[in-house]
């Protein structure tokens, strides 16, 4: 009920017409005595009714304007209360905008610099203690920083400031940097400047992390004693360092705005040689080049790809082999030519084999006695073994000589060479498609483990390949269901000379293994067949997808 009384008070015409009703009951009684005193004052009934109605009238008109007034009045006062309430309501948000705000602000008399506001990352930043009463000038560390940089000066005039960079050391973090913005304000009344801090210590930190990785690299592409050239993406030469002008023997003022392919020198390589080594994910190519002078020397052309300042260019770096492929171009002769020797000279051979074979037999023909009959067969035998070193020379004299590289085995195992010896016997490959990096003689290990488990495995109907880890390494492990070795052999299977026939397969496929530093060994049990574990180091196999064989 109070409640109700107190909103109908307050309402601007309930509350005027409670006025109006109290102030006529107040006013009823004079009026009344005021007509009686009239009948004895005036004894006209018209003089004494036009006095009284006048007397309504005016104590009428009074009410009325009480009415107004008083109606205005609470109009007003409800309008001032409700502006009021608004203001506050604003203030209390701007209040926790302020206070929560996730970078500092500070309110400060525009006259003196005492503290009005000062929001919890201003306590944090500024205060060693943030509970500590602010009620205080703002840190003197800060006004010095302030003063020494005119802040002061430029802020009357402007009325604001924005990005104004300073550092100051704070008691907490150390020395840190903040890009500061200020505001003049009217704040309650009086002048004010609001300050808000955007802390930029880490950027800064990044940009002299930049700067310094620059200024590295500058470093390095000028001392590297190799030519360096920077191209831009149209293929213009940016930046060349010293090693490049004593290279080619050209001033730094000559090559660089030129275009790669204005050059002499790279008639053959320019910006489309570029875009077709990154198409074809290529990083390096070997090529030949001429200098100016007109010699023409052997390089190894480096692309790269770096970013300047968020621009991308190319890094091009020369690597001189011209004296090692020479090197390799007069050894790599030399042995075609005693290829061509050891092919001439094992035909001789042969024919001279074939010569005592063919005298042996007829003369094993003709006699018969002993211990004649018996020379003779072991002569033939020896032209036999002969032939078969001479042979296994023919098969092997490459070994060594061609670089290593990426072979799957699997692919190896389905080559016609390995497949016409299987033609009784399942082959079972591993899941995994792994390239392993070893002589292109590879073929002839697995050939030859093949062959071996045709030749003394004697029951051999199933070959097994698998992939198994072994720390960093890898190991292929081959295995069949043969009659497998006894175990007195092992320690000596892979010894040269050891074994049926030449006793030279294991041997030598134990070194061609080794040529990439890949180890052999054997494992299996006798009855149960061979377990060769051949492990590959880190770094000498690798994973391939289908796709990526699909692109080569």
């Amino acid at each position: 009920m109070k409640e109700r009384w107190n909103t109908w008070r307050k309402e601007p015409v309930s509350g005027a017409f409670l006025i109006s009703i109290l102030f006529a009951l107040i006013l009823f009684p004079y009026w009344w005595l005021l007509d009686q005193w009239s009948r004895t004052f005036f004894i006209d009934h018209v003089t004494q009714f036009t006095f009284t109605s006048t007397t309504f009238i005016v104590v009428l008109a009074i009410i009325d304007s009480t009415f107004l007034i008083r109606y205005y009045q609470i109009l007003q006062k409800n309008k001032l209360a409700h502006a009021m309430n608004e203001i506050c309501e604003n203030a209390e948000n701007c209040r926790a905008m302020v206070e929560n705000a996730p970078f500092p602000i500070i309110v400060t008399k525009y006259l003196d610099n005492s503290i009005l506001v000062m929001n919890k990352e201003a306590k944090i930043l500024f205060l060693e203690n943030p509970e500590d009463n602010v009620e205080k000038k703002i840190s003197e560390e800060f006004l010095s920083i302030i003063k020494t940089e005119h802040f002061s000066d430029t802020l009357p005039g402007k009325k604001q400031v924005f990005g104004y960079e300073i550092s100051f050391d704070t008691k907490t973090r150390g020395t840190i940097y903040t890009s500061l913005s200020a505001n003049v304000i009217d704040f309650l009344g009086e002048r004010a400047i609001f300050t808000a801090f955007v802390d930029i210590t880490d950027r800064i930190a990044l940009e002299r992390e930049i700067l310094r990785r620059e200024e590295k690299f500058s470093t390095f592409f000028h001392e590297v004693p190799n030519p360096l050239l920077i191209l831009s993406d149209t293929g213009h030469i940016l930046e060349v360092n010293s090693g490049c002008e004593q290279y080619f023997g050209l001033k730094k003022e000559d090559i660089i705005t030129k275009k790669l392919d204005e050059l002499i020198i790279f008639s053959e390589f320019n910006q489309d040689s570029i875009t077709q080594l990154k198409e074809t994910k290529l990083s390096s190519i070997e090529t030949l080049i001429e200098l100016p002078d007109g010699q023409k020397r052997y390089v190894i052309l480096h692309i790269r790809l770096i970013s300047i300042r968020n621009i991308t260019h190319t890094l091009l770096l020369i690597q001189d082999i011209d004296e090692i492929k020479r090197v390799q171009n007069a050894i790599s002769q030399a042995n075609n030519q005693l290829s061509i020797l050891n092919s001439i000279t094992r035909h001789d051979i042969l024919n001279r084999i074939m010569i005592i074979t063919s005298f042996g037999q007829l003369l094993e023909k003709k006699i018969s006695d002993e211990p004649e009959k018996r020379w003779i067969s072991i002569i033939l035998q020896s032209a036999e073994d002969i032939h078969t070193l001479i042979d296994f020379t023919r098969q092997y004299q490459d070994l060594g000589l061609h670089e290593p590289k990426w072979q799957d085995v699997s692919e190896i195992m389905q080559k016609s060479g390995i497949r016409s010896l299987l033609s009784d016997i399942s082959l079972h490959l591993p899941d995994e498609s792994i390239e392993i990096y070893a002589d292109p003689m590879l073929e002839k290990v697995l050939y030859n483990l093949v062959d071996n488990s045709v030749r003394h495995g004697e029951r051999v109907t199933d070959i097994t390949l698998s992939y198994k880890k072994n720390g960093d390494n890898l190991v292929l492990r081959y295995e069949d269901n043969g009659i497998g070795i006894d175990e007195k052999d092992k320690k000596n299977i892979f010894t040269k000379g050891f074994g049926k026939n030449t006793g030279l397969g294991l041997f030598l496929i134990r070194e061609i293994l080794s040529l990439t530093n890949i180890t052999i060994t054997e494992h299996g049990e006798k009855d149960t067949g061979v377990r060769f574990d051949m492990k590959i180091p880190s770094g000498t196999f690798r994973t391939v997808t289908k796709e990526a064989k699909t692109e080569s």
